[in-house]
């Protein structure tokens, strides 16, 4: 063998050593599925891309309802429409946005994003998370008090 058929063996080989090498104390070194995990994986959360949901996302598509930048004023019931976001192709935009609800009377807050329908219950001291994907969706809210129902639009955390 000449020197120039042998360099790329030897490349390789080295590769495969130090790889070997890092598996070795990678698996010698591991705490394996122990409850120190969360102190590392504890700061991921708060890292996600998410906008704020705001008053300018929201249009009214029926029922009787007022939005401003800090509530949503339901009188019976409401649909608001979350308008689609993001870019084309290549949207380097937040992937979702969100908004946490505060009623402040008894509601049922309803969600249909992405083809699915979810619902909950809320009420004073409660509060609705709510995110919506790129492509928006709908938020209904029915107000299951006599008079008009008040909501707190503040940021999700």
């Amino acid at each position: 063998m000449t020197e120039e058929n042998r360099k790329p063996i030897i490349v390789v080989i080295l590769c495969g050593v130090i790889a070997f090498l890092v598996l070795v104390f990678g698996v010698s070194c591991g705490g394996g599925n122990d409850d120190s995990a969360g102190d590392w994986q504890g700061g991921f959360p708060g890292t996600a891309l998410a906008a704020k949901l705001t008053a300018a996302d929201l249009s009214v598509a029926g029922g009787s309802c007022s939005v401003s930048d800090t509530q949503l004023v339901v009188t019976g019931g409401c649909v608001l429409e979350v308008k689609e976001f993001g870019g084309g192709l290549f949207s380097f935009g937040p992937p979702t946005k969100r908004a946490r609800l505060a009623p402040q009377h008894p509601v049922t807050v309803s969600l249909f994003v992405e083809g699915t329908r979810a619902q909950q219950d809320s009420g004073p001291g409660k509060t609705v998370d709510v995110t919506f994907g790129t492509a928006g969706g709908q938020l209904g809210v029915a107000c299951l008090a006599l008079e008009p129902c008040v909501l707190q639009l503040q940021e999700a955390s």
